[in-house]
Order: structure tokens, then sequence, then C-alpha cells
């Protein structure tokens, strides 16, 4: 009888542990997941001003070479953004601010309806539906 009950007792120190690894390794699991969200969020946002920059060279190129070379390059960002689930926040003349995702900068006051986006100065950008860089905006 007591070998029994010792058995029993290994037996349920064994399945202790056992979920215990599992537990563990599920932890670390989803802390890398979480890690690499982080480490991803820290690139880019050091990669935006190069970003920038490209959509202000592409405007100031008069020929159509120039502008047609700024513009693949630009493309190649976009689609590394895409791969790694940014997406832009580039919001509409005359649509609702929201401070969740723009930072109003300036305002005009001549219309009479307020806290609308009257002018987008820089694009926002949101990395797994997290505010990276809000869209700096002009409101009403």
């Amino acid at each position: 009888m007591n070998k029994k009950i010792s058995e029993e007792k290994y037996k349920n120190k064994y399945l202790m542990l056992i979920a215990d690894i599992d537990n563990i390794k599920k932890r670390c699991l989803k802390d890398i997941e979480k890690n690499k969200k982080f480490l991803s969020e820290d690139i880019f946002k050091k990669i935006l001003p190069v970003l920038d920059s490209l959509n202000i060279l592409k405007k100031s190129f008069t020929d159509l070479n120039s502008k047609n070379s700024v513009r693949s390059i630009i493309r190649l960002f976009n689609s590394l953004f895409k791969i790694n689930n940014i997406k832009e926040i580039n919001p509409k003349k005359f649509s609702k601010f929201d401070p969740k995702f723009h930072q109003a900068i300036t305002r005009v006051n001549s219309f009479k309806k307020h806290n609308l986006i009257f002018n987008v100065f820089q694009r926002g950008y949101l990395i797994f539906n997290k505010v990276l860089r809000p869209a700096l905006v002009c409101i009403t």
C-alpha cells in the first residue's frame, strides 16, 4: 500500500513538472513575440525620417526619371512596411480630428466647425494597431 501511495505521489509530481515546463515554454514564446514587436517598433521609428525625406525629395524633382527612381525606393519601403504590419495614418481633409492618431500642431480659426483636419504636415504610422507616430496635422 505504501508503495502504491509513493508511486502515485511521484506520478503527480512528474505531471506537475511537465505542466510547469509547458507553461514556461508558452510564456517564453509569448515573450519572444512581444520582444520582436518592440524591436521592430524601434527600428521602424528610426526608418520613418528616411521615408519622410524621400517623399520630400520626390516632390522637389522636376524631371520624370528622378521622380520615378525615388518612387521606386518609396514603394520598396511601403512593401517592407506592409510585410511588417505597419499602416499609414494619412487623414483626409475635413475628417474628424482624433487625438489617438493625430497630433495637432496648429489651428486655423476661420471655420465654423472645429476639430476637423485642415492639413496634414506629416503622415503617421501604426504598427500592430499601435501608434508608431501620430500624424501631424493642422485643425480647424
